[in-house]
């Protein structure tokens, strides 16, 4: 059995606080890499150990595969346990064992027409949802699903208290991002990437990785099978060992690239999306993100996936796609919550950030050394007070200028404005209405 460390102690003991309250769907948020599964386990275990019957689904089979085995080295009596895709739950509904429980990983999907099927027919099952990122890119809520939400520790606290690995993130965007455009679906369309893939130089990807990540296992986030490949193929051709993989790959050759992965005998894995959620290589100590987009799910999902804690262990973050200036840094703090957000609510949660010009390292913008060259920024901080203050000095001349003006013209009678344009600083300044400007300019004989 594992044991749980405090905060996931505390996340079980939370969650299943608030079902004895009385609120039948609660929804739990920790981040990723925080041992999720085990909380899962634990409260599964509890439940079938006082006579109950759990429910437990996820959108891969992989995934469901995964917490199988976790559910077994926590003792859990699968006997009494169903575990398995959310389609195949939805398609055996009437067939399955009626559950005293629902629990559902990766709950950030919960919105999806199979889940709402499920959670429909068993409306009366309390449930549990976990997630690391409770956000939809349309901006939906899930107050409607569950009513209380439950939150772990931060980013911040897991790698200060070594449940996550420290990492250090650069930014050196290639290709030309100002291709990108955004569809109806509120990511980059398929089209405006493809554009964007046309313009990118695969070997800089490799020269890129050759300099930062210090010859770490690595996973290779990409947005197209055929821009994947291609990445792999450069790497290879540099002679580093690098294989592609997607959700087409067939089942036995897919496990076996895992699983050489997972050994060490494959350096290098390339994907597109495959590997974003519940995908465990604790030794995993870098990712590169080549592919952009306004998920912050899927951005936190990929970002973190080297953060597993390991002794010693920095994760190294590449992001060629400049997704960080969209979304910050993956221990920015964010206040999360049930009824949904907006683009400038998700903006609002970021830290401002900057790249360091020697290094590339992606730093807190108020940051005077970067903290892994030791670049010092003091004349270019000191260069932006500068513009800042001269650019508040000119607004202030401007509110001066208008003022005078405003003045100047107030001193004047009626009889004296002569032109339209007097005439109309006249009007603002007393605030008439514009058919008064229609009557006197017509009346001067102004108007043609």
């Amino acid at each position: 059995m594992f044991k749980l460390f405090d905060y996931q102690q505390n996340l079980v003991n939370q969650a299943r606080n608030s079902l004895a309250k009385g609120n039948n769907g609660v929804l739990i948020v920790s981040p990723p890499g925080s041992g999720k599964s085990i909380v899962i386990a634990e409260i599964a275990r509890l439940t079938v150990k006082k006579g109950g019957q759990v429910l437990f689904f996820v959108h891969r089979k992989e995934l469901a595969q995964q917490i199988k085995q976790t559910f077994i080295k926590q003792g859990v009596d699968i006997s009494h346990c169903t575990i398995d895709t959310v389609m195949r739950v939805k398609n055996r509904l009437k067939i399955l064992p009626r559950p005293t429980l629902i629990i559902v990983d990766e709950g950030h999907h919960s919105r999806a027409k199979s889940y709402q099927a499920i959670f429909d027919y068993f409306s009366k099952v309390p449930r549990l949802g976990f997630t690391a990122t409770p956000w939809r890119l349309s901006g939906q809520g899930f107050d409607d699903i569950y009513s209380d939400m439950v939150e772990g520790p931060t980013v911040d606290w897991l790698i200060k208290h070594k449940h996550l690995a420290p990492y250090v993130m650069y930014g050196k965007p290639l290709g030309n991002l100002n291709k990108l455009k955004v569809g109806s679906t509120g990511d980059y369309t398929s089209k405006s990437v493809e554009e964007f893939e046309k313009s990118v130089i695969h070997g800089d990807i490799v020269k890129s990785w050759q300099k930062f990540a210090q010859d770490g296992k690595t996973i290779v986030y990409s947005f197209s099978i055929n821009f994947s490949k291609q990445v792999a193929e450069e790497f290879n051709k540099a002679g580093i060992s690098a294989i592609h993989v997607d959700s087409k790959t067939p089942t036995i050759k897919r496990e076996k690239i895992m699983a050489d992965f997972k050994t060490g005998k494959i350096k290098v894995l390339c994907n597109v999306d495959l590997v974003s959620e519940g995908f465990d290589v604790p030794d995993c100590s870098c990712v590169v993100m080549l592919r952009p987009t306004k998920s912050l799910v899927l951005y936190l999902q990929q970002s973190m996936r080297a953060m597993r804690y390991q002794p010693n262990k920095k994760a190294v973050i590449i992001d060629q796609v400049s997704n960080f200036a969209e979304f910050g840094l993956p221990d920015d703090d964010r206040e999360w919550n049930l009824q949904g957000h907006s683009n400038r609510q998700t903006q609002e949660n970021t830290v401002m950030i900057k790249e360091c010009p020697q290094c590339y390292a992606v730093i807190k913008a108020g940051s005077v050394r970067c903290p892994y060259c030791d670049y010092d920024f003091s004349e270019e901080i000191e260069r932006a007070r500068k513009i800042e203050v001269e650019k508040q000095e000119k607004l202030e001349r401007i509110k001066r200028n208008n003022e005078f003006e405003v003045n100047y013209i107030l001193t004047k009678k009626v009889s004296e404005l002569n032109t339209l344009e007097e005439l109309k600083e006249y009007r603002k300044a007393k605030g008439y209405k514009a058919g008064w400007l229609w009557h006197i300019a017509k009346q001067k004989g102004l108007l043609n």
